[in-house]
């Protein structure tokens, strides 16, 4: 590296040479040099910095009070919600029995919901669906003549002792129509209105 530095300043010695013999045939004609001054570095002026800005804390917005007006239309939005839900609600409670509709009868959905039968029966005509029909599974109970006999001389013993009708169906166990058919069968006038004394002492007296 310095062998290349000196060899470029050997080449410029003869502009050097060259240049010092024009110098000094200016002076000798009487001419002047002028050296001027080199370039000055002068140093950027000081930067001030403005002072920090202290932060203001805002006031806080204190919210103006619902005045009367306001305090209506939120009503009026609340209860209009509150009906929305309420819609909501019986819509989807419709839909659900619906779709039970289709595979169960009354009791079977009373059992599933909950939902008493005039509520069933309500959704059912709202919705323009129906429920599956009850099948009647019982078979009708076949009496031999001994069993009516037996019946008829309880009911005639019931009549002695004045107990009502619907009592001596309970005692008996039948229902309204077989009680009918072994008054109509045996003769027996059974009177329509009686009150009957209490049931544990007709009992007593049928027993006996």
């Amino acid at each position: 590296m310095i062998s290349t530095e000196l060899s470029m300043i050997q080449m410029l010695d003869p502009q050097r040479h060259e240049l010092a013999l024009l110098q000094a045939a200016w002076l000798e004609k009487g001419g002047t040099i002028e050296v001027l001054a080199g370039p000055s570095f002068k140093p950027p002026p000081e930067r001030h910095e403005p002072p920090p800005r202290k932060k203001t804390t805002k006031a806080r917005r204190i919210a103006p009070k619902p005045t009367y007006l306001d305090r209506m239309a939120q009503r009026d939005i609340e209860r209009e919600e509150r009906s929305a839900r309420k819609e909501q609600a019986k819509a989807e409670l419709l839909e659900s029995v619906r779709a039970l509709a289709e595979t169960l009868t009354y009791a079977q959905a009373e059992c599933k919901t909950g939902l008493a039968r005039r509520t069933l029966q309500r959704l059912a005509v709202e919705g323009g669906f129906k429920f599956r029909p009850a099948i009647n599974n019982r078979r009708p109970q076949r009496t031999s003549e001994a069993d009516d006999l037996k019946n008829a001389e309880r009911i005639r013993a019931f009549k002695e002792i004045g107990i009502s009708r619907y009592q001596a169906m309970s005692q008996l166990g039948v229902t309204f129509k077989t009680f009918n058919r072994l008054l109509e069968k045996f003769g027996i006038d059974y009177p329509k209105a009686t009150k009957g004394p209490e049931l544990g002492a007709s009992n007593k007296k049928a027993q006996d």
